[in-house]
């Protein structure tokens, strides 16, 4: 019984990190929203990319959004604190995702 729910376990665990080819498909087919947690100031810097949506981390930290939510950060430190609910991460933050060469806007 032991094994099943480390097997469980290591599943969600799979699941709840995404290459960040595999968001900009959820993305572009409409079945997922992407919330950046980081500043103002990392966006304007570095860009985001396309549709992605600033959120508090302090407010995401204590309430993540579940299935369908996939959070950003710059090198998925601080998603890791998001990953309940049913959440999401892309696997290796917002530099994996410049790494792939997946659209990115600049500005504002």
């Amino acid at each position: 019984m032991a094994d099943a729910s480390s097997d469980r376990q290591a599943q969600g665990s799979a699941q709840s990190s995404l290459e960040p080819r595999e968001v900009w498909t959820l993305l572009e087919r409409g079945d997922a929203r992407l919330l950046d947690l980081r500043t103002g100031v990392e966006r304007r810097r570095y860009g985001y990319p396309p549709g992605a949506i600033p959120v508090s981390l302090a407010s995401h930290i204590l309430k993540p959004e579940g299935p369908g939510a996939i959070y950003l950060c710059q090198h998925a430190i601080r998603s890791k604190a998001t990953l309940r609910n049913g959440a999401a991460e892309v696997a290796g933050g917002f530099v994996a995702w410049e790494r792939e060469e997946l659209p990115v806007q600049r500005g504002n």
